[in-house]
């Protein structure tokens, strides 16, 4: 199956600058859309959309499924964010460049590429250290070895919040004071 985006999202009305930093499709681009949904179309390929929803949630909704009947799921696409759909039956297939560039994920390579963080919490560190590419805040003065030591360390967003005062230095700390709002959204977020 494909999935294809169909257009505004709840993420857009959670958060107006959501993806607002990206830069507009090239125009040479979008007649090609088309002819992709052609293809897919002559090839008797299931093509899925959801109103309200992005590609990425289709397609984690369906690899969930597919995983809890025991089917096996792979997931070929480009963007990082599907890291946190793996688990035992879904890997990701990550196009490179060239064909010897071309990755299979699994929750080996994650906590590997993540400094043993799972693909669950992927959704917290984005939460915490921001996603430039989708626009979306994090906590300021929280990067990536700083949110993946919290998360080795509390597991969660939740319980980083649930233990804030044992959180070193004092600086992460008044970090994460000034950011508990953008930390929660910017997981519904991701």
């Amino acid at each position: 199956a494909v999935a294809f985006d169909l257009g505004r999202t709840f993420r857009d009305d959670l958060f107006a600058e959501y993806k607002g930093t990206r830069m507009k499709m090239p125009d040479e681009l979008v007649p090609q859309i088309d002819l992709i949904r052609e293809l897919v179309e002559a090839f008797d390929v299931p093509a899925l959309t959801a109103e309200g929803y992005e590609a990425d949630d289709i397609l984690g909704t369906i690899a969930r499924r597919a995983a809890g009947d025991g089917i096996d799921v792979l997931i070929v696409t480009g963007d990082s964010d599907s890291f946190q759909l793996i688990r035992p039956n879904v890997r990701v297939m990550s196009p490179g460049r060239l064909w010897s560039d071309i990755a299979i994920w699994d929750e080996k390579a994650v906590a590997a590429r993540y400094d043993g963080l799972t693909p669950a919490q992927l959704i917290d560190f984005k939460a915490l250290k921001g996603d430039s590419s989708d626009n979306i805040p994090g906590v300021r003065g929280i990067g990536e070895k700083g949110a993946g030591q919290l998360l080795k360390a509390y597991g969660s967003v939740e319980g980083i919040y649930d233990h804030l005062g044992e959180v070193t230095p004092p600086r992460a700390q008044n970090a994460l004071e000034a950011g508990r709002d953008m930390a929660f959204l910017s997981k519904d977020l991701v």
